[in-house]
């Protein structure tokens, strides 16, 4: 492998599994309530990924070259088809587990408040 092709390589490798736990950490938040603007960081990581996977499968297995399968080839397949298991299925069922967080404890916070109110009258 050629210096050139071995940094680049070194440097989709870094940066792909940079994303990943990245979204991994994200996910985490969001699920837990722990950070509201992770939706969005998370959506916007979402798209990104979505579109780094999308070129480098175009590029590394189109029909007109001849290819080795690396272990970064390995990686980037199996983690974009479970990446787009999670993002297609998982991402609408954590966003409305988050707002039904959301809005449960709003709805706690405004019972309090009532009844703080009722108990001064």
């Amino acid at each position: 492998m050629s210096s050139i092709k071995k940094q680049l390589y070194n440097f989709q490798y870094l940066a792909f599994n940079s994303f990943i736990i990245s979204s991994y950490i994200l996910i985490f938040l969001t699920t837990l309530g722990l950070s509201t603007n992770s939706v969005a960081y998370l959506n916007i990581m979402d798209y990104y990924i979505r579109i780094y996977i999308c070129l480098f499968l175009i590029y590394r297995f189109n029909p007109f070259r001849k290819i080795e399968f690396n272990e970064l080839d390995r990686q980037i397949a199996f983690s974009s088809g479970l990446f787009l298991l999670t993002t297609s299925a998982l991402n609408n069922y954590i966003v409305s587990i988050q707002k039904y967080m959301v809005n449960l404890f709003n709805n706690i916070k405004n019972k309090i408040d009532n009844k703080s109110t009722y108990m001064l009258n």
